[in-house]
C-alpha cells in the first residue's frame, strides 16, 4: 500500500522495527503492529511511504543490529542510542 499506492502506511519489518526503537522514535514497542502505530502517529503521513524505506536503509548500512555506526550517522545528535552510549564508542 505504502509503495504501490503512496498510502500512508508503515511496514515494520525487522530494519523498521529495531531502528525505531534504538533511535528513539518508538518507546517500548513489543512487537511491529504498536511499532507501526506509534510511527504513523508521529510521522507526517505524506512522509511514511518514504520512511519506511528510510528506516530500513538506515538499519542495513549505518545503524546495523551488532555494530551501529555512530560515527558516520548523520542523525546521531538525535539519536537515544548515541547519546546513551557516545562516551562508550
Amino acid at each position: 500500500m505504502a509503495v504501490l499506492y503512496k498510502e500512508p502506511k508503515m511496514p515494520v519489518d525487522t530494519h523498521v522495527f529495531r531502528v525505531s526503537e534504538r533511535i528513539g522514535l518508538t518507546t517500548n514497542s513489543k512487537n511491529p503492529l504498536q511499532t507501526e502505530k506509534e510511527l504513523e502517529k508521529n510521522i507526517p503521513a505524506i512522509d511514511i511511504p518514504d520512511a519506511h524505506h528510510w528506516l530500513i536503509l538506515h538499519g542495513r548500512y549505518v545503524c546495523t543490529a551488532r555494530s551501529p555506526k555512530c560515527k558516520i550517522c548523520g542523525i546521531k545528535e538525535y539519536c537515544k542510542y548515541f547519546v546513551r552510549t557516545k562516551n562508550e564508542l
